[in-house]
């Protein structure tokens, strides 16, 4: 620039100016979108924040502003029936789509005219943004410059989280069995309560989740109404103010409440999510003794107070999506028929008097096939199934408590009858609930176990509707149980990005390719080759739900089995003994150990079989990330390290465990004290490490745990009862199996 200066010549100067404005312009890269769509813009800002990680700052222009004559650098935010962008588009040389895209779907087109840019193409709103969201994440891993012209639709259209949210101490979600006004159990949900009430909490929520590519949140609730509605006939059951635990209180009108949960759901609306709430039955939380309104489906003030609830939650929220019921829980002695009338005349009856004079609006009403016939219910429904803004859909628990078990349970077609054939006849279809109660401390992560789950989804086109996934036994907020600082007052589903990432992505793509996993561990945790971090979690991962399956048959529901603590509620530690009597649940292929013993397996897998594969595949994964030499809780990275680390040791535990039911059910008790001396081992390493990583707390399906290290004489009690003596030797018992 001095030597330009130094001429004299203006004309040099402006010439120099101009030529380093046109450098600018050349490195420049424009994001045009349309700011009063708001998932354009949430996805226009993850690819802002890209761009500025590569070290390009970009510009943000609304989308009437782009034009032919701009030939610079750019991505375009639109759908794909935008005449304008596509004409522009179609004038750069760009391939249109090869079919129209349909609901939630999106094609990427790179065009080279001029300058490379990047077009996301929208099939509609939603399908636009996931489209942003991918250009964002390819811009994380290459840069600006790769061609992408690809094209994506959902395979599952409605991929949705179960939250089951306490509203307050008066107002709790499920907990146990039965009705209670004192018991709360859960430091879960006791601690949620501050969460659920915070509009922060729920922006960073839906933000987090939608680029996994969830697209539903499903609360469930015992008795919503009291915390979420105002009903002139019954002015004394809203609750004021909020009241949760250990000194947390919160001064909110009515007014203020419906205020709120009007904005959470338009959070959710601009995040593409639809909204459901879901209730079990019957539960009067905050109404009980009021108005003569109590617990019993006999009682006759309380059917015309949950008519009158269901219609005025309908007026007061536009925004939500639908709503979900449960017959069978805590309906005294009502049978099939009867609860289906019962239900008919209170949710049903209050969302047909909504529905059928507001007609413009689309609306979805959810009967969950749990403790009811769905012939009773589609007779007794008849007149909301005749509506035609209101889409009748049955909810099935498609493996009760334990999604990781077998990959194909078939409880669909056993546990209540055929139910797909049962849907043929009533021409209707299923959301299949996907429960996990099996890891709410351990990150899980294999990519191959969700893709075979979801392959297994029976008829999905002719059967299935859409699917939610979520926990009974713990309430996923902010992070409390982790002894590392960077987790702690983390969101829950931040911590375990991974195991949310795989099953969000795969049901959106299950034909998403296992590169895209490995390059957002690099991005992540660029210290650490990728494919051995991938490899080393998969393999880390497949050895619990092995464990599950060879006895969800029995231990079907989250009260009976938590595996994280080899835990039940009523029988507390679970024992080889308990475990022989065990059998795999419908769908499974593995023998039980019963039936190992007795050598009756035929062609299923033998429970000695099960254990070696469970060692193997544990024993991979700790050769793969090597000794442990770091503290689990120093990092993030470390974290996930100690996860892996106690999901093999856990694995280990129960592959031994395996080996000692099947020795002493055989009578080769020097066989199986010799395997439960290793199972001990296995689990110290197992409840040490755990207990550096994370506290214990009140469980809210099993019993208390105090801590990692409470379980360890019940453990040990194993070995000793076989004739073990004091503490194994590690080193002289793990070296002796090999």
């Amino acid at each position: 620039m001095s030597k330009y200066c130094k001429t004299g010549s203006i004309g040099i100067i402006l010439t120099a100016l101009l030529f380093c404005f046109n450098c600018v312009q050349a490195e420049t890269i424009v994001i045009f979108y349309d700011p009063l769509i708001p998932q354009h813009a949430f996805a226009a800002r993850d690819i802002k924040a890209a761009l500025m990680a590569k070290g390009i700052q970009p510009d943000m222009l609304t989308l009437d502003t782009l034009s032919s004559t701009y030939t610079h650098r750019k991505v375009v935010i639109a759908l794909a029936s935008h005449a304008k962008v596509t004409e522009i588009f179609a004038n750069e040389g760009g391939d249109p789509p090869a079919a129209a895209l349909g609901e939630q779907a999106y094609a990427l087109r790179t065009t080279t005219h001029t300058e490379t840019s990047y077009w996301v193409l929208g099939g509609d709103i939603n399908g636009a943004m996931y489209g942003g969201l991918q250009i964002a994440e390819n811009i994380g891993f290459h840069g600006f410059g790769p061609v992408y012209n690809t094209e994506e639709s959902p395979y599952l259209l409605h991929r949705c989280i179960k939250f089951n949210i306490p509203f307050d101490v008066r107002s709790p979600t499920y907990y146990s069995s039965g009705f209670s006004q004192q018991d709360f159990r859960g430091t879960s949900t006791r601690r949620a309560i501050t969460d659920v009430w915070d509009l922060n909490f729920w922006q960073a929520w839906f933000d987090e989740m939608a680029r996994y590519r969830y697209n539903g949140l499903c609360l469930w609730s015992l008795h919503p109404f009291t915390s979420m509605i105002t009903l002139p006939d019954y002015p004394e059951v809203a609750l004021q103010d909020v009241q949760g635990f250990d000194g947390f209180a919160k001064k909110m009108s009515m007014e203020e409440k419906i205020a709120f949960w009007r904005a959470v759901m338009r959070l959710a609306r601009n995040r593409g999510f639809e909204f459901y709430m879901l209730t079990w039955n019957l539960y009067t939380y905050g109404a009980t003794g009021k108005y003569g309104i109590d617990n019993d489906p006999a009682n006759p003030n309380t059917i015309p107070y949950m008519r009158q609830c269901m219609t005025r939650f309908l007026e007061t929220y536009p925004d939500l999506t639908g709503f979900g019921v449960t017959a069978g829980e805590n309906m005294g002695d009502l049978d099939n028929a009867k609860e289906a009338e019962w239900m008919w005349s209170t949710y049903g009856q209050g969302f047909y008097d909504y529905a059928s004079t507001h007609k413009e609006r689309k609306l979805v009403f959810m009967h969950r096939y749990h403790g009811s016939g769905a012939e009773e219910v589609a007779a007794n429904f008849k007149p909301l199934l005749t509506l035609p803004n209101v889409r009748f859909d049955f909810s099935f628990k498609y493996a009760v408590a334990h999604i990781y078990s077998t990959t194909t349970p078939n409880f669909i077609r056993t546990r209540y009858g055929d139910v797909p054939a049962k849907l043929d006849r009533l021409g209707l279809k299923t959301w299949l609930e996907l429960r996990n109660d099996d890891f709410y401390f351990l990150h899980w992560g294999d990519p191959d176990f969700v893709r075979r789950y979801i392959a297994g989804f029976p008829d999905k086109d002719r059967h299935i509707c859409g699917a939610f996934m979520g926990s009974d036994g713990y309430t996923f907020t902010r992070v409390f149980t982790s002894k590392a600082d960077w987790a702690k007052d983390e969101l829950e589903v931040k911590r375990l990005w991974y195991t949310n990432m795989l099953w969000g992505r795969l049901t959106y793509n299950p034909m998403l390719s296992d590169e895209v996993f490995k390059q957002t561990l690099a991005t992540k945790y660029p210290s650490m080759s990728p494919t051995t971090l991938f490899t080393a979690w998969a393999k880390a991962s497949q050895g619990v739900p092995l464990m599950t399956e060879l006895v969800q048959g029995s231990w079907i529901s989250d009260f009976r089995w938590w595996p994280e603590a080899c835990m039940a509620r009523k029988e507390g530690f679970r024992t080889i003994e308990q475990m022989v009597e065990a059998e795999p649940p419908p769908g499974s292929n593995l023998c039980s150990i019963a039936e190992t013993v007795a050598g009756t397996c035929g062609d299923k897998t033998s429970a000695y079989d099960v254990a070696d594969r469970i060692e193997a595949s544990a024993q991979e994964a700790l050769r793969l990330i090597g000794p442990d030499q770091t503290s689990p809780t120093s990092s993030e990275l470390q974290t996930n390290l100690g996860n892996i680390r106690a999901l093999s040791y856990l694995s280990l535990y129960y592959a031994e465990k395996i080996r000692g039911a099947c020795y002493k059910a055989a009578q080769q008790m020097d066989r199986a004290r010799d395997a439960m001396g290793r199972a001990d081992c296995y689990w110290r390493q197992y409840s040490s490490l755990m207990n550096t990583m994370y506290t214990g707390m009140d469980m809210q399906r099993t019993r208390v745990l105090p801590d990692w290290l409470s379980l360890d004489d019940e453990v040990r009690a194993e070995y000793t009862a076989l004739g073990g003596k004091g503490d194994p030797n590690y080193k002289d018992i793990i070296e002796s199996s090999k």
